[in-house]
């Protein structure tokens, strides 16, 4: 069951991966501005916002398993369609589906990933982090590799997709049983003080992630002139080294401790970010994110398993409101720093998210 949350989790990976390297042809072939391509992004968000307390009340119902098994399915169908898009109308409305279903299946995988954590009693949320960040990785090079073939138009992506219905398919078969249907009890209630705090940290942890990985490529096309295969090269950079981080993760955390975990992680973060935007070097530039992705790798997991042990809340309702939280801001961050992109420039919107880095190490740091 570990084996086929963990499929899950690389799965999910994917999707954001292969559409991060895509963003500059897709924006190219529809003749869109930084502005209507934020737009597009808030959309994805609404799709989001819609599903997430949704998903919450459907594992309420049903328990964490079918919801999970059935929009892994779904999620991976829906995936090349923005892709595939050659019209404005088409590409928003199938990112607003791809939001409903990314958002949701988030929240349902990471609830069945605390409660296999809860079954072990043994820090494990890290080791399926990093499966997501390998998906990510996997997604960027898959999507380098059909551009570079000549399959940017959204061919190469259904390709891969059919490829990955057959891993997909045996995750859903082993999925971890999880809580009973049927609870009794309230399914929307408002977060503690303490649940705040932690939603609050993954709101800006998801935020940068959402950040570099929709607008990281189009900064290096544009800003440092790199090339398309330079540009997939520094999402690339970040998704791996957060990868290896958060395979070693749980360790990691437990030398360290949960606040230097947050603390430190923040401030490296934030220095990632700074060598992005200073150094005039495309290649140095996607080092710069390469260093950003080491300090949020396990800011996210860390608060993930605080969630799941916040007191008055069962560990299902701890993560579900941590990850919507911090979904809403992977999804919300990027459309927002796109108007600001397009208004300011991209060197304005990277800015922004060196402070969230900060943030985090300030909040992590006041964090009891």
């Amino acid at each position: 069951m570990r084996i086929a949350v963990s499929v899950v989790f690389f799965l999910i990976g994917i999707g954001p991966g292969i559409w991060a390297v895509h963003i500059p042809l897709i924006q190219e072939r529809l003749a869109i501005n930084p502005a209507i391509l934020g737009l597009a992004l808030l959309t994805m968000a609404a799709g989001a916002v819609v599903s997430m307390p949704l998903s919450g009340w459907i594992v309420g119902r049903t328990g964490s398993r079918l919801p999970t098994a059935i929009g892994m399915i779904v999620y991976l169908i829906i995936l090349p369609f923005p892709i595939l898009s050659w019209t404005v109308p088409a590409f928003f409305v199938t990112l607003f589906v791809f939001g409903v279903l990314l958002g949701g299946l988030d929240v349902v995988a990471n609830v069945q990933a605390s409660e296999i954590e809860t079954a072990r009693q043994k820090p494990t949320m890290s080791s399926f982090h990093a499966f997501y960040s390998i998906g990510a990785l996997s997604g960027a090079l898959i999507g380098a590799l059909v551009i570079g073939l000549g399959w940017g138009d959204g061919r190469g992506v259904a390709v891969a997709v059919a490829v990955s219905l057959i891993p997909a398919t045996f995750a859903v078969r082993n999925l971890f049983p999880g809580e009973p249907a049927g609870q009794e009890g309230p399914q929307f209630t408002l977060p503690s003080r303490a649940v705040l705090g932690l939603g609050l940290i993954a709101l800006l942890a998801y935020a940068l992630e959402g950040a570099i990985t929709d607008w990281s490529a189009l900064y290096l096309t544009t800003v440092r002139e790199a090339t398309p295969t330079t540009a997939a090269f520094g999402f690339a950079l970040f998704a791996l080294s957060m990868s290896v981080i958060r395979l070693f993760g749980d360790p990691i955390v437990a030398r360290l401790g949960s606040r230097n975990i947050l603390v430190g992680g923040g401030i490296l973060a934030a220095i990632g970010l700074g060598t992005a935007l200073v150094v005039p070097s495309p290649l140095l530039a996607a080092l710069g994110f390469g260093i950003a992705g080491i300090g949020v790798a396990n800011v996210v997991p860390v608060v993930f398993s605080a969630g799941a042990k916040a007191p008055g809340v069962s560990a299902g309702v701890g993560v579900a409101s941590v990850a919507t939280m911090g979904y809403a801001g992977f999804l919300s961050a990027p459309p927002i720093l796109g108007f600001i992109g397009a208004e300011y420039g991209l060197s304005a919107s990277l800015g922004i998210v060196l402070v969230m880095g900060l943030a985090i190490a300030v909040l992590g740091y006041r964090l009891k």
